[in-house]
């Protein structure tokens, strides 16, 4: 291998190495200082001095029924889950599967240039 693909297959062997460390590291801070799962509701509406989150109540499944179908409620469930995993310990969880799949995607790439490298014929 030329000493160019062995210094940027060091440099990629490094950078993965540093952003698994960092990204597991970040993610047990998230972990450790989150709070535990509250509600987390589009919002709240007061009914006789009660809160409920929005996503919680009959009536806020049936007028998103009634306004959007079926398929406007299931969006609108799945958008509150992916906003969701924005907060709190699940963006802990987030962090350390986003380190992992950035850090093997260096390593894959990083290992396929060594492949590379030694298919090649020499001349």
């Amino acid at each position: 291998m030329d000493s160019k693909n062995a210094k940027l297959q060091r440099y990629l062997y490094r950078a993965s190495v540093l952003v698994l460390l960092a990204g597991l590291l970040s993610a047990g801070l998230v972990y450790y200082h989150a709070a535990d799962g509250g509600n987390h509701g589009l919002g709240y509406q007061v009914v006789d001095g009660v809160a409920y989150a929005a996503g919680e109540s009959k009536a806020y499944v049936r007028d998103m029924e009634m306004y959007g179908g079926t398929s406007g409620r299931l969006i609108a469930a799945f958008n509150q889950w992916l906003g969701s995993l924005w907060h709190g310990k699940r963006l802990a969880y987030v962090l350390a599967i986003g380190a992992a799949l950035i850090s093997y995607a260096c390593f894959w790439f990083a290992r396929e240039l060594e492949l590379f490298a030694t298919d090649e014929p020499e001349v």
